[in-house]
């Protein structure tokens, strides 16, 4: 089937999905109820604004201090779809940070979402060829203390899933991700300190779990994710791609990574014919092609990454397992950045330990540094790793010696094919390995070796 008609056919299924949906909640918003029961709990002091068993089609929910926002057992909140029902919350306007959510909390304290419901995006809704329109997130906390999120299912939202902005104190327990209505649907940003996000499964369109750094102001600290899953079609767990910042004492650990259940606009099961990617041979069919990376370290924008943990990690359905990258965006300007340059430049203390799996993709592993970035005490600890070889596509020791020191930072940002090693390239990097096994995919072959170090630079 030809690309046009492609593009077609997930049109119409998402208007179909998204029209289908929005009818569902029926009648007017609820905006206006449920915001009246948010604030007259809060000024009681706070207490719990239950939400029963229905559809409840709203626009943005502010929540205030010391208020639990509790989703009973087949309460759903809908998003309704129309970008003017999701402002920029007002609080946080003058500092311009972007807060336009279905669900918002600004410098308020003690606040929770829980329950066995769900908050559903409605990211069908929007046009994502339209860049000029603003497209909510699921969730947006920004400098608050103490979030409690438990339970509760979000679904395909417009934007990215949950955002912590500048916020600390946050536990985010039993949730349950599933958002593929657009290309930026990251699962859960993390820009914050303290924060325990443990026994999660999120499949998104973009990066699973992301920690970022946008402020050089704002010390990224303390974040532990733990006994969670990752599906994606990006990236599973990630540092960056934001990195203006200090991200320090960051820890994944005792989670899993797994090829994505859905292709984007929810066209899964999608027959083979409809895509243009094809697996690598003796890889397992994925609907929409392996993720990206499992485990990527990055700092491009003037950072600081210290202090980093991924152990017991198995993972499938992604082309890199581990990638590490330093690299010098300098002038490089984020529309979320408070400041576009950091001053440290510094990536050091970072454990990769019991990672083990199958890659299915044709990128290795690489650790690399690039201008003023360059990792250092990068130890690679009782690694097995499944690859698939290249056979005679690969160029062996052809490595062209372009650091591409400016560039985004991707796991397939290199030439897979020049690179010198199919399990792990280190560049311009700091690297101690010990009991570490990239192993051929049976039936496969490679004329590089498994590991290459380049010593120039």
């Amino acid at each position: 089937m030809a690309k046009t008609a492609r593009l077609a056919f997930a049109a119409a299924v998402c208007a179909a999905t998204a029209a289908c949906v929005f009818a569902a909640g029926g009648g007017g918003l609820e905006t206006e109820k449920w915001q009246a029961a948010i604030d007259a709990a809060a000024s009681r002091g706070g207490g719990v604004v239950a939400v029963p068993k229905g559809d409840h089609p709203i626009g943005m929910l502010v929540l205030r201090s010391n208020v639990e926002l509790r989703l009973e057992k087949g309460a759903r909140l809908v998003a309704s779809g129309n970008p003017d029902d999701f402002p920029v919350e007002a609080s946080a306007k003058a500092s311009g940070a972007p807060l336009r959510a279905v669900v918002v909390a600004a410098a308020a304290t003690n606040v929770a979402v829980t329950g066995e419901g769900e908050v559903f995006g409605n990211g069908w809704a929007y046009d994502y060829s339209r860049k000029d329109q603003p497209k909510p997130m699921g969730l947006c906390f920004y400098k608050c203390r103490g979030v409690r999120l438990e339970g509760f299912v979000l679904r395909d939202t417009a934007f990215w899933g949950i955002n912590l902005v500048k916020s600390e104190d946050v536990v985010i327990r039993r949730l349950k991700i599933d958002s593929h209505a657009g290309l930026c649907t990251d699962g859960i940003d993390i820009e914050g300190r303290n924060v325990l996000i443990e026994d999660c499964d999120v499949d998104s369109g973009d990066d699973a779990y992301c920690v970022k750094s946008h402020d050089p102001g704002y010390e990224v600290e303390n974040v532990v994710v733990r006994n969670c899953s990752a599906r994606s079609h990006c990236n599973a767990f990630k540092l960056g791609t934001a990195s203006h910042g200090v991200m320090r004492n960051i820890a994944f650990v005792h989670c899993r990574a797994y090829a994505s259940r859905r292709v984007y606009r929810d066209l899964a099961p999608m027959p083979k014919d409809l895509l243009d990617w094809k697996p690598v041979e003796g890889a397992p069919w994925y609907h929409c092609g392996p993720g990206f990376g499992c485990v990527n370290v990055e700092c491009v924008d003037g950072g600081l990454v210290e202090n980093v943990v991924a152990d017991d990690i198995v993972m499938e359905g992604f082309q890199t397992p581990l990638f590490v990258r330093g690299g010098d965006r300098s002038g490089f300007n984020d529309d979320y950045a408070d400041s576009s340059q950091g001053k440290w430049f510094a990536i050091r203390n970072v454990v990769f330990s019991n990672v083990r799996g199958r890659a299915d993709g044709r990128t290795p592993s690489t650790i690399t540094g690039a201008g003023r970035c360059r990792p250092e005490n990068v130890v690679l600890r009782d690694i097995d790793l499944e690859i698939p070889g290249e056979g005679e596509n690969a160029k062996p020791f052809s490595w062209p010696g372009e650091d591409k020191a400016g560039a985004y930072p991707q796991t397939n940002m290199f030439d897979p094919y020049h690179l010198p090693a199919y399990g792990l390239f280190v560049d311009k990097a700091e690297v101690e390995m010990e009991n570490v096994k990239f192993r051929l995919r049976p039936g496969t072959n490679d004329a590089r070796p498994a590991v290459h170090v380049n010593k120039e630079g």
